[in-house]
């Protein structure tokens, strides 16, 4: 729901691939897989769906009549979920952790209900076949085509989905306080975004957000001002028989683009956001500290002399900073001087007014760890910080986990406190001990945590029903937020000595809850609540039961800091990020006297039909079993490779898998235009547990003569058929991953044959700062042969030195073949037919034709560095066979693999290659050659 779909896709091709422990459960509409682990979640999720089904259906009038395939697992420890729209394979994936109290998805009778709402409608809206005949068989035909032919923009897609699960609940995003008050901040600075910035993912300060949140205001504007029956016409002619995009399909309903009537919208919009706050009274406050971008969980050191935040920058790098508290005297003298020097040069001249607020000295930076991440600083003494970043248990290849580590700013060491116990939000009771918020198959419960041994104890019972959030200890009591089904969050305070609980009052028609803190002593505590669309900042003191509210609306707040020495700091939020500000000690202050009496959740903004109330269901929905493989989609391929230095080949073939990838197959045939190269393959690739199992078959004529540079090569005639088995195991410590493998291949060319074992692994092991990283990638594999010729030896070896410098990505790789009593023929490009690892006597090099070369000595030495990562590499390599010197070259290139377990076979599997490098030797023919390719190797 927030993450983008290709990285959720990601994260599922891991999550997916080494858990062997699956059960599916099969009810009228669907079928839902999910890991053992998760076996009361997936129960309720089954019921849920098939309630969710017919109120949709009845709400939109139309439905899938697919059975659709649903994952339930948590590869991220976080919320989320996606659904891939296929009019023939529909299906989507559910994440089990509950949202925390502050996220945008906060507001629901369950996030269980929440998220299987949204993601079917995602479905029915996007899935639906079209009333074109011959269209609709090409979408049967290509799996490619099928997902690709829907066109709706993400701002519509995601828009529409948050638009019903608000409708049909009456809660969502629609309806959340918070979520108002963020968009209306971001009009009244004028920042919503444009109709073309409406889609994006990633650019300015939660971007990839507004596709949902300022997406579905605007829909609901179209609705209120034209008519809902308006809107739904747009989506049935976007299946028509005459092919629309959705501007034309939008453009003849509305009679104008919907790039103009976003404009009519938030010119309405930012016309009330202007109004309301033209009658808001000044809040007096400062900005204390001006941050950028995105700015989270502040921390305010025991000795107040530090505050520590964690930032994120636009490309995703994380770190935690400590700065110091006090002025920047530095800074200060800095500004001044430049300012008096401006005016000496030009007494004329205006200077520059003086900043409300200096950037703050910093003392000390910690930046994330491979990619690990940095949650909720708290300091356990004035010089250590204990932090929260994500681990994976060693030997495991999927699923991440929360954990607590510890950072001693003084001497920089970090130090892991807990082994995947997938806690979130904690506090520290003393220096030794923590409280938190735990959360393991979608059961949340508070847990203690011994910070020596990491050892956990209950301090309530893992619940699906209840969900907790932001412990705050003080005085040997624990603050906490907590949330049952079709209710708001409620502050809590357990006094840990007798183990009761009272409730903290909350002002009457609140929604939004979150950020407690107390205040001094515990005398009082902090917290923001939403109401009527504002968010505002709140404090009771307990002895005089006084409810106070210190804002009205005139900014977002969140995570007030109650200190001694600084007053009331908090972070408020606008368009360009979140800055700290200062409440001024004179600041209005407005007792609370209307107190809400529960905290039952409002759904009177709930259209019909809409969703019953939210539960966990437990009875039996359909008949269960383990997860069979046996269930295959498939799809007819399409790929394509060119190579100027050999020939073009035309890939067509047929490829199958089951949803969660444990067998994946594939057949078909290549074919070029010069007679150069053309056969047929056939792989099947199977995965039990942690074991992988390949098989692949070929059978291909190779004629070099043939090729686009046939001065170049031997003109050999090869005609081909063999066979390859390998069987793979995985093992992982860390960032160290280590797959090992046994191999057998064997292969008839004419009248001779060659056969082969070899034994061979792969490594990987990195340290990113993110800035800078280093690591090291290296394989070796050992052959031992016979051939017609008779008996044979050899060993492949590899090894690859890299890094990034300041962001830029680089890398120096050395490459050696030796064969003993076997010649290899240099040369050609890796394809469908052509499976590197299956042919022992071949080294394949992009840049040179086949059998440019024969040689039982194969050499290369290359390096190169990328702009950005994930961009083309400049490269120059240099190859050697005999020890002598056979080609240099040097250009750019790039090679991806990309695999999608749980995505249609399709999407699966797939390799994209392309270069263009100038070629020089003393027996080539010197020029630029270039590659371009799209093909699929299991």
């Amino acid at each position: 729901m927030k993450k983008s779909l290709l990285s959720l896709m990601v994260a599922a091709s891991f999550a997916t691939s080494a858990n062997d422990n699956w059960q599916t459960i099969e009810t009228e509409n669907f079928k839902v897989h999910f890991p053992k682990a998760y076996q009361s979640w997936a129960t309720s999720a089954a019921n849920e769906l098939e309630v969710v089904r017919e109120k949709v259906k009845e709400q939109q009038n139309r439905v899938l009549e697919k059975q659709v395939d649903v994952i339930v697992f948590d590869p991220y420890n976080q919320s989320n979920g996606f659904a891939i729209p296929s009019s023939v394979d529909p299906m989507m994936a559910f994440f089990a952790t509950p949202p925390q109290s502050d996220t945008v998805i906060s507001n629901s009778s369950g996030w269980q209900q929440l998220l299987v709402l949204h993601e079917y409608v995602h479905l029915v809206h996007l899935a639906q076949p079209t009333r074109s005949e011959w269209r609709q068989k090409l979408r049967n035909f290509s799996s490619a085509y099928d997902i690709a032919h829907n066109p709706t923009p993400r701002w519509a897609a995601e828009g529409y989905a948050t638009l019903l699960e608000s409708q049909m609940t009456g809660r969502g995003r629609l309806h959340d306080n918070y979520v108002e008050s963020l968009i209306t901040q971001f009009a009244k600075e004028g920042s919503l975004p444009s109709y073309s910035q409406l889609s994006e993912e990633d650019g300015g300060y939660m971007a990839g957000s507004m596709a949902y949140l300022v997406g579905v205001r605007f829909l609901q504007w179209l609705e209120h001002n034209y008519s809902k029956e308006q809107l739904d016409a747009v989506w049935t002619r976007m299946q028509a028989v005459k092919k629309r995009d959705f501007d034309s399909a939008f453009t003849g309903v509305f009679l104008e683009k919907p790039s103009k009537l976003y404009r009519r919208f938030v010119a309405e919009y930012t016309h009330k956001a202007l109004t309301q706050e033209a009658n808001q009274t000044a809040l007096k406050t400062k900005r204390w500290f001006d941050l950028s971008y995105i700015q989270t969980a502040p921390s305010l050191s025991p000795d107040e002399d530090k505050i520590a935040i964690v930032s994120k920058d636009k490309d995703g790098n994380t770190k935690l900073t400590i700065y110091a508290t006090e002025e920047n005297a530095d800074a200060i003298k800095e500004f001044e001087e430049a300012q008096k020097e401006l005016l000496e040069d030009d007494a004329k001249d205006i200077a520059n007014s003086k900043p409300t607020s200096f950037k703050k000295e910093t003392k000390e930076t910690l930046n994330s760890i491979n990619r690990n991440g940095i949650l909720n600083p708290v300091w356990r003494d004035n010089s250590t910080l204990v932090y929260g970043a994500f681990s994976v248990a060693n030997n495991e290849m999927n699923t991440l986990h929360q954990d607590l580590f510890s950072w001693n700013s003084e001497t920089g060491e970090t130090k892991q406190l807990t082994q995947f116990a997938n806690v979130r939000r904690f506090t520290l009771a003393d220096s030794n001990t923590a409280y938190a918020e735990r959360v393991e198959y979608g059961y949340s419960q508070l847990v203690k945590i011994d910070l020596t041994s990491g050892e956990m104890s209950d301090l309530t019972q893992p619940s699906l029903q209840t969900v907790y959030d932001f412990p705050q200890y003080q005085n040997n009591k624990l603050a906490y937020l907590k949330t049952e089904l079709n209710q708001n969050w409620a502050l809590w305070v357990k006094d840990l000595t007798s183990n009761n609980d009272v409730s903290v009052p909350m002002p009457k028609g609140y929604q939004f809850l979150s950020y407690p803190k107390w205040g001094e002593n515990g005398e009082s505590i902090y917290y923001v609540a939403g109401v009527n669309g504002q968010t505002n900042l709140y404090r009771y003191t307990f002895a005089s039961d006084k409810l106070e509210q210190l804002s009205a609306g005139q900014q977002v707040m969140q995570y007030p800091m109650p200190s001694k020495q600084h007053g009331l700091l908090y972070l408020a939020v606008n368009s360009e990020g979140p800055d700290i500000y200062q409440l001024s000690d004179n600041a209005s202050v407005t007792e609370v006297t209307e107190r809400a009496l529960s905290p039952k959740a409002a759904t009177d903004k709930a259209e019909q039909p809409s969703l019953p109330p939210a539960k966990i269901y437990q009875q039996t929905a359909g008949a269960q079993r383990d997860y069979s493989p046996s269930n295959q989609t498939m799809s007819f391929t399409l790929a394509e490779q060119y190579n100027s230095a050999s020939t073009a080949l035309l890939h067509v073939g047929v490829k199958g898998k089951d949803l969660l990838n444990k067998l994946s197959w594939q057949f078909g045939g290549a074919i070029d235009n010069k007679n150069a190269l053309n056969g047929a393959y056939l792989d099947v690739k199977y995965q039990l547990d942690k074991w992988q199992f390949l098989a692949h078959a070929f059978d291909y004529k190779l004629k070099a003569a043939n090729q686009y540079q046939h001065p170049d090569v031997l003109a050999v005639e090869e005609d081909a058929t063999g066979a390859y088995l390998q069987a793979s195991y995985p093992y992982r410590k860390g960032a160290f991953k280590l797959n090992s493998h046994l191999a057998y291949g064997y292969k008839d060319i004419g009248d001779s044959h060659n056969q082969w074992l070899a034994l061979g692994a792969n490594l990987i092991w990195q340290r990113d700062w993110q800035t800078f990283a280093i690591g090291q990638t290296a394989s070796a594999r050992i052959y031992s042969g016979d051939s017609s010729h008779g008996s044979w030896q050899g060993f492949d070896a590899n090894v690859t030195l890299f890094g990034k410098a300041w962001n830029m990505p680089l890398y120096v790789d050395y490459r050696t073949k030796q064969r003993d009593d076997m010649l290899m023929n240099i040369g050609g490009f890796a394809s469908s037919l052509i499976k590197p690892e299956a042919q022992a006597d071949r080294s394949l090099i992009n840049e040179l034709p086949f059998y440019t070369a024969l040689s039982d000595d194969y050499q290369r030495f290359g390096a190169g560095f990328a702009f950005k990562q994930n961009t083309p590499w400049l490269y120059v390599s240099q190859h050697e066979v005999n020890n002598s010197e056979l080609a240099t070259s040097y250009g750019i290139k790039l090679n991806s693999q990309f695999d999608f377990a749980v995505a249609p076979s399709v999407l699966n599997d797939i390799n994209i290659d392309f270069g263009i490098a100038k070629i020089e030797g003393d027996t080539i023919q010197d020029e630029v050659r270039g590659w371009i390719g799209l093909w699929y190797s299991l």
